[in-house]
């Protein structure tokens, strides 16, 4: 093997790589100037338009119409009104002739072809495979929420194979396979869907009705006017029988929780936890408890009376009285509610007082502590005639159950939400805003 020629060798030296400020100090950039964003260029607001459509089509005027007529303005913390004519032209810029034209057309029935032809034909579509099937879930369906029965998708599931299972005895019970496509598609054909529940009840309200008959029937005879005794002394004429409207009084007592945690919030489509933020721990199940009185004729005579948990004693108890509202009287009880003690204080100290010695009806609900034999004849002894409200009929006539409870806490909701204070809600009834 020959032997290598005599030469150099060639070296190749390892160089640190050059940051980007001097790899980029030599390449010349480009000329002219830079672009702009979008949101910093200069652009002409639009023109306000003034009339949209030369001509209206018909569906047109009826959603312009629909509108008109849907409550949608808030007034209040419950409560919605219908738009008026100046409102329903500011939003759809049409002139109000055209409004008044509209409404006097639909009243005559001129839309009416229209809203047929828009309406779907029946019969229309894919026929349902299992149609027998579904008649028959559906008539059970109606049945059981008849009764006031819980209906969830279990429910659909079991009875619907078991249905299956009837009607179809030579079909294999795999061939129904209880899908969501199928599942959303019966609920969709026949108009049900999941609601959240608004009241529960033991009894059907047409059970009812010859108990509410027959306490209507004691509050008219009560009313009647009484003959004279042998002194002499009989009852006068007054509103309503021998009854004025200040002396028909209902009181009722409603728990209130310390933070309102519903259950239920809007939340971003999409995220698995939904959680919300309490002021301390546990005080979504603490509650007080309200008692609120009313009079026929709407004049606020007697305070509102707030239970809290408690015995009342102690320096920081004793401090914090100092800033309850006058308005408002506020007692102590180990389990937050009114018993037979707190009841007849309240007759003597705030009922009585109220009523100038007049006749008086009073409407309670049959809680113990309304029906004691003491409490019965310190009523008796006030000329105070108590109607006691069938069972499970106070959300049907009972006038606080009815309009004023609802109400009270949506207020009472907003009013807190305002408080720099993660205390109690019902900081703001008890002490009286600077």
């Amino acid at each position: 093997m020959p032997a290598k020629a005599a030469g150099r060798t060639k070296v190749r030296p390892v160089l640190a790589p050059l940051p980007a400020n001097r790899f980029y100090a030599g390449i010349k950039k480009k000329s002219g100037p830079k672009r702009q964003l979008l949101s910093e260029k200069l652009r002409a607001p639009p023109r306000p338009v003034e009339n949209p459509y030369q001509s209206y089509t018909v569906s047109y005027r009826l959603r312009v119409l629909s509108y008109w007529e849907t409550p949608s303005i808030p007034i209040g913390p419950t409560k919605l009104r219908k738009p008026m004519r100046i409102e329903v032209m500011q939003r759809f810029q049409i002139p109000g002739p055209n409004l008044t034209r509209w409404r006097k057309e639909e009243a005559e029935g001129k839309y009416l072809e229209h809203r047929k032809s828009q309406q779907r034909d029946s019969g229309g579509g894919r026929k349902t495979k299992w149609e027998e099937m579904e008649k028959k879930l559906y008539d059970q369906f109606r049945v059981r929420r008849a009764t006031g029965g819980f209906v969830r998708r279990g429910w659909f599931r079991q009875v619907s194979k078991a249905i299956f299972g009837e009607t179809y005895p030579a079909e294999p019970l795999t061939n129904f396979a209880f899908s969501n496509g199928w599942f959303r598609g019966f609920l969709g054909r026949h108009r049900i869907s999941l609601r959240v529940v608004t009241n529960k009840s033991s009894q059907l309200p047409s059970d009812f009705g010859e108990e509410i008959v027959n306490w209507m029937r004691f509050n008219r005879g009560n009313s009647q006017l009484r003959p004279d005794d042998e002194r002499g002394l009989g009852d006068s004429a007054a509103t309503i029988g021998r009854y004025c409207l200040s002396n028909i009084v209902n009181m009722d007592q409603t728990p209130l929780p310390f933070q309102y945690l519903e259950g239920q919030t809007y939340n971003n489509i999409g995220d698995r936890t939904i959680w919300v933020q309490g002021s301390q721990s546990g005080w979504d199940k603490r509650q007080g408890t309200v008692q609120l009185t009313v009079c026929a004729d709407g004049v606020p005579r007697i305070k509102p009376l707030v239970f809290f948990r408690g015995l009342g004693v102690g320096g920081g108890i004793l401090k914090e009285k100092e800033s309850y509202d006058s308005r408002v009287d506020v007692k102590f009880n180990p389990k937050a509610y009114a018993n037979t003690e707190n009841f007849l204080q309240w007759i003597e100290e705030q009922l009585i007082p109220a009523l100038d010695n007049r006749p008086t009806i009073l409407a309670l609900d049959l809680f113990a502590a309304h029906k004691t034999e003491e409490v019965l004849d310190t009523f008796f002894a006030n000329d105070i005639t108590v109607s006691l409200i069938p069972g499970g009929c106070t959300s049907l006539v009972q006038p606080l159950d009815v309009s004023i409870n609802r109400p009270f806490k949506d207020i009472l909701k907003v009013k807190k939400l305002k408080l720099t204070s993660p205390c109690s809600a019902l900081y703001y009834i008890l002490k009286r805003p600077s």
